[in-house]
């Protein structure tokens, strides 16, 4: 008899960046948790932005001199206990960088801007997405999501959320969450490390 095979029982969910009301204007960097991806052949992620429902659409302003990315890093442990994390490169990578769709007044031509120097560096600098607005603002409840696996061979991943040009940008809402699959198949003598243990 074969195992189960649904889109659950073999994967494991979490938050990896809280939802929240980013503010690009303040220039801050937001950190997401460390994943430790032992056990599991698989990880992606899942970024969500866009403004909350029932805000005015004022509030939530972007224009092209404005942008933010989100780029993912990887790391090894070092003889003192401590991850040392490098940025993934598009080799690690599995994204979908043209971030097409119809929504008209987003910028679709997101490679080149993933490509800028001050977006993150681009896919070979880890940078999966990068966003601006061709319009002043987006209309109320507007929201996207976008996902990018991870296929490098390190255990620790997180991603980092960064502004490019603080510019006209007003707050947006975000959120990151990310997805362990394919668990290995312990063996029954072996006690599997619990994560929630520190």
């Amino acid at each position: 008899m074969g195992g189960v095979r649904d889109g659950y029982s073999n994967f494991r969910f979490f938050e990896h960046m809280s939802p929240q009301v980013y503010e690009p204007a303040a220039a801050a960097t937001i950190t997401g948790a460390t994943v430790d991806k032992q056990g599991y052949e698989t990880l992606t992620f899942m970024f969500a932005w866009g403004e909350a429902s029932g805000e005015a659409s004022a509030d939530i302003s972007i224009d092209l001199d404005s942008g933010f990315w989100i780029r993912m890093e990887h790391g090894l442990s070092n003889a003192a206990g401590t991850v040392v994390w490098s940025n993934c490169d598009a080799s690690h990578m599995l994204m979908d960088i043209t971030h097409s769709g119809d929504w008209s007044d987003y910028l679709s031509a997101s490679y080149a801007l993933m490509q800028d120097g001050s977006e993150g560096g681009g896919p070979a600098s880890g940078t999966w997405g990068a966003w601006g607005l061709q319009a002043a603002s987006i209309s109320d409840g507007m929201s996207r999501v976008y996902a990018a696996g991870y296929i490098g061979t390190r255990r620790w991943v997180r991603n980092l959320l960064s502004v490019s040009n603080a510019g006209n940008i007003d707050g947006v809402t975000i959120a990151c969450y990310g997805v362990l699959g394919l668990e290995a198949n312990w063996p029954v003598n072996f006690v599997k490390y619990d994560t929630t243990l520190g």
